[in-house]
């Protein structure tokens, strides 16, 4: 069972961790210290399967970035056991169903049949995977452009879509600007509104957490594992 979808189903508001540091024991410190979720960067940290796995088993419930919306990067991250993938960069409903159709097996999608051989079917010990699967995976995406912004309220509507989460950064950037000018919040602020009022939960990447779950935000990072230990070695220096 995902309790992380079934946590974003009930309305209640999470908080995360990203991790760009590798190795199993920062995931299995975050996992410990009360976190809801731990978000594996697959995107801006490394793309190691056998890192990624081994983190996985040690917190479990570890959402995968993958690095873009390839249908064979989707499938490894599932079969090394993830219940939860976040996709970066998705502008359009047509791209967020291609990626939802690529986390579900036939007849409902086009995820490979190879879970018996792989660790999300604990090689064949877990017959009943490809029955529950498709139930069980959650497919967050990232709304990071003013294109995203444009077709949110579509990219909300499209089936298996659990969580549309903000990217300020990649979105000041194609604003011109960066993630501290008013416009940006503006516009965070508009897209956090239209997502919840489509029923799905919003998601952002906040420096001032506080702020945005006051805005509506149900999905919320508080910060990336690098960061706080660069910050942290700072202050203690």
């Amino acid at each position: 069972m995902n309790t992380l979808k079934d946590k974003l189903a009930s309305g209640a508001v999470t908080r995360g961790l990203w991790q760009n540091l590798p190795g199993p024991e920062l995931a299995e410190l975050v996992a410990h210290a009360g976190f809801d979720w731990l978000v594996i960067d697959g995107e801006h940290g490394a793309w190691d399967p056998a890192d990624i796995r081994a983190r996985l088993i040690a917190a479990p419930d570890a959402v995968v970035r993958v690095p873009c919306d390839e249908a064979w990067i989707l499938k490894q991250a599932l079969d090394l056991g993830a219940r939860t993938v976040l996709v970066p960069m998705v502008d359009t409903a047509e791209q967020a169903a291609v990626v939802v159709a690529a986390c579900r097996y036939p007849p409902a999608g086009t995820r490979g049949m190879g879970a018996f051989v792989a660790r999300a079917a604990m090689y064949s010990l877990d017959p009943g995977y490809i029955t529950h699967a498709n139930d069980d995976v959650s497919v967050w995406v990232q709304a990071e452009s003013r294109a995203a912004l444009d077709n949110l309220e579509a990219i909300c509507a499209v089936p298996g879509v659990d969580c549309v989460f903000l990217g300020p950064a990649d979105l000041a950037a194609g604003m011109g600007t960066d993630a501290s000018d008013p416009a940006v919040h503006a516009a965070l602020t508009d897209a956090i509104a239209r997502i919840a009022a489509t029923g799905t939960p919003p998601g952002i990447f906040a420096a001032d957490p506080d702020r945005w779950i006051a805005e509506g935000a149900r999905v919320v990072s508080m910060g990336s594992d690098a960061m706080v230990l660069a910050q942290g070695l700072r202050a203690l220096l």
